[in-house]
């Protein structure tokens, strides 16, 4: 039986932050006070628990250099074996088209948002709305964030303005979901 947690009057920010609050303090004895301060709610209610900054920032390292290893080899394999004497010049652009191109593929076959870097960090990028797969349709681009503009990016990670996909700990999640205490209302 899951537990629905009241959020008192209307949804202002505030009250989700109470609201919040008091679920955390539920929650610390099931889940450890560490894993409860990063549990946070979904924009329809459910709740979750927020990976931790190094989790989600080592995913996203290991993410970045499989796919810039993966691209400067292929860039010094066409280099250095082309007969072109202008190589360099397309050993360049393969490896700067390869940047771009791979994150899309990457994330393609990793649509459920557990990429390598989240398989081994056990994180997982949900949608933010309710923490549903990122899908097919979304996951190259989501990579393609991740792995190239990120670094470009950090401030928006840090304020949450215009957030459309967390890092979640699905370990502590699910640890979550056990103890019945799923939804803010």
């Amino acid at each position: 039986m899951t537990e629905d947690v009241p959020r008192p009057g209307a949804e202002a920010p505030a009250d989700r932050g109470v609201a919040l609050a008091d679920v955390r303090a539920r929650l610390a004895p099931a889940l450890g006070a560490a894993a409860a301060k990063r549990v946070r709610a979904f924009e329809d209610g459910t709740l979750y628990v927020d990976s931790t900054m190094s989790g989600a920032l080592l995913a996203w390292l290991i993410d970045s250099v499989v796919l810039s290893v993966v691209a400067v080899a292929v860039a010094i394999l066409y280099g250095t074996t082309a007969d072109d004497p202008d190589s360099a010049v397309g050993a360049v652009v393969i490896g700067l088209a390869l940047i771009v191109v791979l994150p899309f593929a990457y994330g393609w076959a990793f649509r459920d948002g557990r990429a390598l870097g989240g398989l081994l960090t056990g994180t997982q990028v949900v949608r933010m709305k309710d923490g549903s797969p990122v899908g097919l349709a979304k996951a190259g681009w989501a990579m393609l964030i991740r792995t190239v503009f990120l670094p470009f990016l950090f401030w928006a990670a840090f304020d949450g303005v215009g957030q459309v996909r967390v890092s979640i700990d699905r370990a502590a999640t699910a640890q979550l979901r056990r103890s019945g205490i799923t939804r803010l209302l």
